[in-house]
């Protein structure tokens, strides 16, 4: 049974201040001059009306008619989710799952949610190393953040041109003036490692939501064409993405049989982390795996899933909790790959693995649904 890594609890405090009129009040408007109109108008409006006590009534009676009706409507639901969820076969009994394979993924998941979690970019290539060697890992980490530019090269020089020093310490002073300290936090990190027969293992994990930038990237919730990719996608996660692949290029191996790129990412991380892998195998590399973890929706409709699914290897998997509304939003989006679903059905924790040719039937469409959430 895989763990609820991806599982996410918003608790919303209501605190209610009833509305008191100060003693003084009162106190100061008796001192006024006794004008009869003043007193009178002053005395009705200080007691509440009939009507007043009709309209609190009325609205008490909607408020109370709204809970019961979302109370129905939320039992109905999962009534209907439960004989749903009921139908389907674990992922475990499916065969599609296998031991080894669900290792994998929940070190992955591990892996990709390293980061955001300290308070400096040092701290967090610290604790990224510190994991890394306890756990066997024997390859090079390189920690990236997008506040400058790795290289500064023209088009015409391609990767192998120079520097342009000049630029460069123009841009660290422009962004020095700006003092976009909170800003200059890691992006991604590339893990990469050789292996005795040749092979390049290369691995990309996207970050997740962590600053007000990463919020307002998700907020740019429309769909825009993308010329290269043929289709329309998410606008925050198509420029995160091309800011992610201009920077990682020459930091790849070129492409050839020996080298491959596995990409992942969490939440944010996770949307970027499908485009990032289709941008990448798009300019030749050799992408063999993709895993978003509670990543939102990514493009607009069915016709651009297909396009991305026709693009992404076909070890791509998203996984998604169904307590957490992230990986139904924006909600007129959808989403490509197989779908790994960790649903807690009448206190019963479950794992289903859902194909994307599975997810295709209309029939199945219940299982995007936010309303079944």
């Amino acid at each position: 049974m895989l763990p609820r890594e991806t599982s996410f609890k918003f608790i919303c405090h209501l605190s209610h201040h009833p509305l008191r009129i100060p003693d003084m009040l009162t106190t100061r408007v008796a001192l006024l001059p006794l004008r009869r109109s003043f007193s009178s108008t002053a005395v009705s409006s200080s007691l509440p009306t009939n009507n007043q006590h009709q309209k609190k009534q009325k609205y008490a009676a909607y408020a109370l008619a709204a809970v019961s009706a979302m109370a129905a409507a939320s039992i109905y639901t999962r009534h209907i989710r439960h004989e749903k969820v009921s139908s389907l076969t674990s992922a475990e009994d499916s065969g599609l799952l296998s031991r080894d394979k669900a290792l994998s993924i929940i070190e992955t998941i591990k892996r990709a949610g390293l980061m955001g979690s300290t308070k400096s970019v040092k701290e967090e290539l610290d604790l990224l190393r510190r994991y890394h060697i306890e756990n066997g890992y024997h390859g090079g980490l390189i920690v990236r953040d997008l506040s400058q530019p790795l290289f500064n090269i023209s088009e015409d020089e391609g990767v192998k041109g120079s520097v342009n020093v000049k630029s460069t310490k123009e841009n660290g002073a422009n962004l020095s003036e700006k003092k976009m300290d909170m800003a200059q936090r890691e992006c991604y990190y590339l893990y990469y490692e050789i292996k005795p027969n040749g092979h390049k293992k290369q691995e990309i994990f996207c970050r997740g939501t962590t600053l007000l930038v990463d919020v307002l990237t998700c907020l740019e919730s429309w769909f825009v064409y993308d010329q290269e990719l043929g289709c329309h996608v998410h606008r925050g996660f198509k420029k995160h993405a091309d800011r992610v692949v201009e920077d990682v290029l020459p930091l790849l191996a070129k492409p050839s049989d020996l080298s491959t790129v596995e990409v992942s990412g969490h939440s944010l991380g996770g949307a970027v982390a499908m485009l990032v892998a289709v941008k990448l195998k798009k300019r030749g590399y050799r992408v063999t795996n993709v895993l978003s973890v509670a990543g939102p929706r990514v493009c607009s409709g069915y016709k651009d899933r297909d396009i991305l699914e026709s693009l992404l290897p076909r070890q791509t998997i998203r996984i998604e909790n169904d307590l957490d509304i992230v990986p139904f939003l924006p909600p007129s989006g959808v989403s490509p790959g197989d779908k790994l679903w960790l649903v807690l059905d009448k206190g019963q924790e479950k794992v289903f693995m859902l194909p994307k040719e599975w997810l295709k039937d209309p029939m199945n469409s219940w299982a995007e649904s936010v309303l079944l959430i």
